[in-house]
């Protein structure tokens, strides 16, 4: 059996997603409906700058100020930036959400690894 993300927030339904593929669906017929739900997003090899442009983007979208709340996966793989973005992809979630007035949830233990977790949808 797969071992499950335990951080699920009871009452809501979840959504994972990896950050730049989510943000590319955006405005788009296969744009999920998110109202209630619990947004988990990961991603890997991206540079912070991006990062930073994803969750801009993403928390601009009212569906998802629609969600319950977003939880932050494992960002990895991410590449040095020359200069330094000075901030890290957790402070990048908590400024974007608190700016949308989305709640932010803390992290989530999911990620393109070894360690990722399953994560229950519905």
């Amino acid at each position: 059996s797969w071992p499950l993300e335990r951080g699920t927030t009871p009452g809501h339904p979840n959504l994972a997603f990896n950050l730049t593929i989510f943000s590319q669906l955006l405005g788009t017929p296969l744009e999920p409906e998110l109202k209630g739900h619990v947004l988990m997003l990961e991603d890997v090899g991206e540079y912070m700058y991006r990062i930073d442009r994803y969750f801009y983007h993403v928390t601009s979208n009212a569906n998802v100020r629609a969600c319950a709340g977003i939880r932050l996966g494992r960002c990895s793989a991410v590449p040095k930036n020359d200069p330094d973005f000075e901030l890290n992809e957790e402070d990048v979630a908590r400024f974007w959400c608190e700016r949308a007035g989305i709640p932010y949830l803390g992290r989530a233990d999911i990620g393109h690894d070894s360690d990722n977790k399953v994560v229950p949808f519905g």
